[in-house]
């Protein structure tokens, strides 16, 4: 994918203009974007690690994506909340868990508040859970689903390692997409969201005033 789509889907979201959104690109380029997605940009396109490499190179790029999110985050951050779509919500969750941003990158806390997950796929890449039963993360989280995503499976297996305390999950009737009419054809998903959005805000004035 690129910065031209998620700004196009984060748009769909409502997320514009109620927040100030920045956006980044994973580091690594790919020949190609996923099917139908050039209809909306014309490239380049990124990857945090391309799928039509070997398993030792994914590994490598996975590990880079990691360093340079969080450089990103040192530069830029913190944040009130991250936004990710397909492989963009297995690095958020990977970066989510105190074993990354903590332990590895040694930050003094996550450098987002809350996240929005739409479309999960690349679970296999995730390096916190390797090894070991890690604690669930415990980041507050919406996750949006499609219902004939062929990565339902996938995304579904992303979403069971955040603390369901501090979900929220909606299925959407799509596929591995979320567009520009998104909540206008899902107005259960647009109170949902509206709700946990809400609740975030909430929470963030507690925590100024606590």
């Amino acid at each position: 994918s690129n910065d031209d789509i998620t700004y196009f889907q984060t748009t769909g979201l409502q997320l514009l203009p109620r927040f100030e959104c920045v956006y980044m690109n994973a580091p690594h380029t790919t020949k190609q974007s996923y099917p139908g997605l050039d209809q909306f940009s014309d490239g380049p396109w990124y990857s945090w690690a391309d799928p039509t490499k070997s398993q030792s190179d994914q590994e490598e790029q996975w590990d880079e994506s990691l360093i340079c999110l969080a450089n990103y985050c040192e530069e830029h951050g913190p944040f009130d909340g991250v936004y990710g779509f397909s492989q963009g919500v297995a690095v958020i969750a990977d970066f989510s868990h105190p074993k990354i941003w903590r332990e590895r990158f040694r930050m003094k806390q996550c450098p987002w508040k809350f996240a929005i997950l739409a479309c999960g796929a690349s679970s296999q890449s995730l390096t916190f859970n390797k090894g070991t039963t890690p604690t669930t993360i415990a980041v507050p989280s919406f996750h949006t689903f499609g219902e004939k995503d062929s990565f339902l499976v996938d995304s579904k297996k992303i979403a069971d390692l955040w603390d369901p305390s501090h979900s929220v999950t909606h299925m959407h009737g799509g596929g591995h997409v979320i567009d520009s009419q998104i909540l206008k054809r899902e107005p259960k998903m647009l109170v949902k969201l509206n709700n946990f959005l809400i609740l975030q805000y909430r929470n963030s004035l507690n925590t100024k005033h606590g």
